[in-house]
């Protein structure tokens, strides 16, 4: 940047020598003084456009290189971020806004570092430099200069402005991901109730909605070029005018003059960049907000200072008299007590809205307890590393998480150090392995973004095999046979029933058929236990809420 700068500067030297050159050349001998000339001066004229060339070609790669390892490092320390963050955050922001925040915030700081390491820094050097050339030519006609000092006021009046309004814009873009992941991911339900109308004018509201937003910024951003422009073309005037006053008073040679106006050429367009890199800056700057607002959340559930391993779990759970309050100040659990020893499986039953699931995530520490507390083989949760409490724990739930990835990684998620025979007999365990065998690739078969190209019980006996694979002494299991037919069912039950020897079973049930054999029921309502027992026992109570569920299930 400093050699582009100053070759760029040099361009006022040569215009100078040029111009007096020709002013004195001897009439006599025009043509000898200039060949001779022309020979003196021509390794100058190639070399500093050569100079100016290659030192853009690599500072317009280095520059590039900077902004794009930046870049990479504020998206990983944004996905850092984003799983060290609490699971209530999830929630809180829809998915679309915060995957904008890896694109299209990033875009534009990656773009507006780019423009700045160039502009600031190399625009800034050649300002200078051509400056100090120009001063040195001819300082008393430099000095016209000063009127560019005048655009500072307005520009910073516009800058307030489009901060906010630039803040607006990638927000916005937010928004319209969100609606299109929506919009996409509700394509079935869309085509059925032929809501293509209402989509389109639904998005369509968004998509004008961004250029309203957008036009507003440019606006903003186009109040700075004409600024510029017309204290350019004064101080041109101002130069010339002053100019031919100092030539005819002979204070001046017509080199130094063409000098300064070859300076003035020079100065402008990189002052308007400079001034225009303004808008870049804001931009860049509420695109940075929206990012640290990401990779500076401090999370709530964090692991204690000084937490000790889970070492050798056995899965003894237990829930002493467990609160828990929503941020928002929704209560879903009142005093909930429930104990599951290793080997047992504890059944978790009742309406939706009774807490179960709420129970499920407080186990991980998905959240904290509000009061009360959870323990684990007589440690509560909260004094246990994230990494040995987690790797007691194996999940499947009702919303199977597949990737866009083989059949194989997609079980293998259970245990990364599982080979593939293990991968295998997992498969087999959850009655898997036949339908995977039929598929094209077989294991080896990419099974398309959320695993589209299975049915949804093949999705869930896919989870049930990466659960079985991780082979973890607790199992949540939060209606993990919904999506099977019978004969699966039954399949899979057998499996289960095999892994949890020795294992303990926390199940949420809606289907009641599938916890006859629970060790224990917990029948939740409204936060609290109301009912406890086994399956014969609370089946009896003809007055009890499970009897009530078993009956209407019996209808149905």
């Amino acid at each position: 940047m400093v050699l582009l700068a100053l070759a760029t500067a040099a361009y006022t030297w040569v215009v100078k020598v040029v111009v007096d050159k020709a002013q004195n050349m001897d009439d006599g001998n025009a043509m000898a003084s200039a060949k001779t000339y022309a020979i003196a001066i021509l390794p100058i004229l190639i070399g500093i456009p050569a100079i100016s060339g290659i030192s853009n070609y690599f500072q317009r790669i280095l520059a590039n290189k900077i902004a794009l390892n930046s870049v990479a490092k504020m998206q990983k320390q944004m996905f850092v971020a984003s799983h060290t963050a609490d699971y209530a955050s999830f929630s809180r922001e829809p998915t679309g806004n915060r995957i904008s925040k890896f694109v299209s915030d990033v875009s534009v700081i990656s773009a507006s570092l780019i423009r700045v390491l160039s502009n600031l820094i190399r625009d800034f050097l050649t300002v200078i430099f051509t400056i100090a050339a120009m001063l040195w030519q001819n300082w008393m006609l430099s000095l016209a200069m000063v009127i560019f000092a005048v655009a500072v006021w307005p520009i910073i009046a516009i800058s307030k402005k489009m901060r906010g309004s630039a803040k607006d814009v990638q927000e916005h873009v937010g928004t319209i991901t969100s609606e299109l992941k929506e919009s996409f991911g509700g394509a079935r339900m869309i085509k059925t109730y032929g809501l293509e109308d209402h989509e389109n004018t639904r998005l369509g509201n968004s998509f004008d909605e961004r250029i309203r937003l957008f036009l507003k910024l440019v606006s903003e951003q186009a109040r700075v070029d004409p600024i510029l422009e017309v204290l350019g073309g004064l101080v041109i005037a101002a130069i010339v005018i002053f100019g031919v006053y100092q030539v005819s008073a002979d204070l001046a040679t017509p080199g130094s003059i063409a000098a300064v106006l070859t300076g003035i050429m020079i100065l402008s367009p990189k002052l308007r960049a400079l001034g225009t890199l303004n808008n870049v800056i804001q931009e860049g700057l509420s695109s940075l907000t929206r990012i640290f607002d990401v990779i500076d959340e401090t999370p709530q559930v964090t692991e204690k200072a000084g937490a000790v391993d889970l070492d050798n779990p056995q899965g003894h759970v237990v829930l002493e008299n467990v609160r828990f309050a929503y941020s928002d100040g929704t209560e879903a659990l009142n005093g909930i007590s429930i104990e599951a020893k290793p080997g047992e499986m504890i059944a978790l039953v009742g309406e939706s809205g009774g807490g179960k699931s709420t129970i499920i995530n407080l186990i991980p520490r998905l959240y904290d307890v509000s009061s009360g507390k959870i323990t684990v083989d007589g440690q509560d949760i909260r004094n246990l590393t994230f990494d040995s409490l987690r790797r007691s724990l194996a999940l499947v739930s009702q919303d199977v998480t597949l990737f866009n990835d083989t059949v194989a990684h997609n079980i293998g998620l259970g245990d990364l150090s599982a080979t593939r025979t293990q991968i295998e007999d997992a498969a087999r365990a959850a009655d898997a392995y036949d339908f995977i065998m039929a598929l094209p690739q077989g294991f080896d078969t990419v099974i398309g973004e959320d695993g589209d190209t299975l049915s949804g019980g093949q999705k869930q006996r896919l989870a049930i095999a990466r659960a079985i694979l991780r082979n973890a002494p607790i199992l949540l299991l939060d209606e993990a046979t919904s999506a099977l037919d019978a004969e699966s069912e039954a399949k899979v039950q057998k499996a289960m029933e095999t892994l949890g020897q020795g294992r303990t079973q926390i199940v949420i049930a809606h289907r009641l058929s599938t916890i006859k054999k629970a060790d224990r029921i917990y029948v939740l309502e409204k936060g609290k236990v109301v009912e406890t027992g086994t399956h014969s026992t609370l089946s009896k109570n003809n007055d009890g809420v499970y009897a009530r569920l078993q009956t209407l299930q019996m209808e149905g």
